[in-house]
């Protein structure tokens, strides 16, 4: 049924959202009940502090199923330091379906509005706000942890 919603569930964030002591080696995994599209990882960041702190650089890559995105960052973590984990609305599923997002607050997502943004990522010409970033009236979701 093409008018069904897209059930696709973000079933596994890591670190934990709200986690405390988080080690600063730990990577960011993103775990999907289905496939999704190659090159979604690009509307994943992780911010220092909170969405519009600054970006930090990461590697990702999915498992050989597309349903598991790894992302190490390119250093260790800050210590004692709030991060935040940004899951763009424009992610799609490997069928190129957007994602129904609502279904993530159960997660510990947190809508991220145009009023919290605020800015454009370092180093990218669309920013945050862009294309890829926004569906509907928000901006994905986010979820925040503190390193070690």
């Amino acid at each position: 049924n093409a008018s069904a919603p897209n059930t696709v569930a973000l079933s596994a964030v890591s670190p934990a959202p709200a986690a405390i002591n988080v080690a600063t080696s730990t990577p960011i995994t993103l775990t999907f009940s289905h496939p999704m599209m190659p090159g979604m990882e690009q509307f994943m960041d992780l911010h220092q502090g909170n969405v519009t702190g600054p970006v930090v650089p990461m590697n990702c890559a999915w498992n050989a199923g597309i349903t598991v995105l790894t992302c190490t960052p390119a250093s260790p973590l800050a210590a004692a330091t709030q991060y935040t984990i940004h899951v763009g609305a424009g992610m799609t599923d490997g069928n190129g379906e957007a994602l129904e997002m609502d279904n993530w607050m159960s997660t510990g997502g947190q809508w991220a509005t145009s009023g919290m943004m605020g800015g454009m990522h370092a180093g990218q010409s669309t920013g945050m706000m862009g294309s890829g970033w926004k569906q509907g009236s928000h901006f994905g979701m986010l979820f925040q942890f503190t390193s070690a």
